[in-house]
């Protein structure tokens, strides 16, 4: 078993040894106001109406992780399935039963938290919103 043990060991620290030399683009973070709202507005709903500030309490937490994760590899997670929004480049990551939707900008490296929404709403259309105004 220590054997077995030593020879993943050994996989894991070689196949991490392809990182030495490469410098890896880090994205600036940035979540707009209305994303900022969206998980203000869900985080008062658990906190305040379900009465469990607990639990909103590390959602703002698990939002803050995952939205801060994409400042490496943007690009990993997938288009909206939805083909109007996946014209304008938006892509979607999860947390919990929760879509937060962003744009890259490769230029500048940025990436934008635009929405932040239940998996439940029809986001398509306030998202949309967004470019028709």
């Amino acid at each position: 078993m220590i054997l077995l043990l030593e020879k993943v060991v050994t996989v894991t620290n070689s196949s991490m040894n392809w990182r030495k030399g490469i410098q890896m683009a880090a994205y600036k973070v940035i979540t707009l106001p209305l994303a900022e709202e969206d998980i203000a507005d869900q985080t008062d709903y658990i906190a305040f109406d379900l009465k469990s500030p607990e639990t909103a309490i590390n959602m703002v937490r698990g939002f803050r992780k995952i939205i801060n994760s994409l400042s490496t590899f943007p690009q990993s997670h997938e288009l909206d399935e939805d083909e109007e929004l996946a014209k304008y480049g938006i892509r979607k990551t999860y947390y919990k039963n929760y879509k937060i939707f962003f744009l890259i900008d490769e230029h500048e490296k940025i990436v934008y938290i635009l929405r932040v929404f239940h998996m439940r709403v029809d986001s398509k259309a306030k998202i949309l919103k967004m470019f028709r105004e």
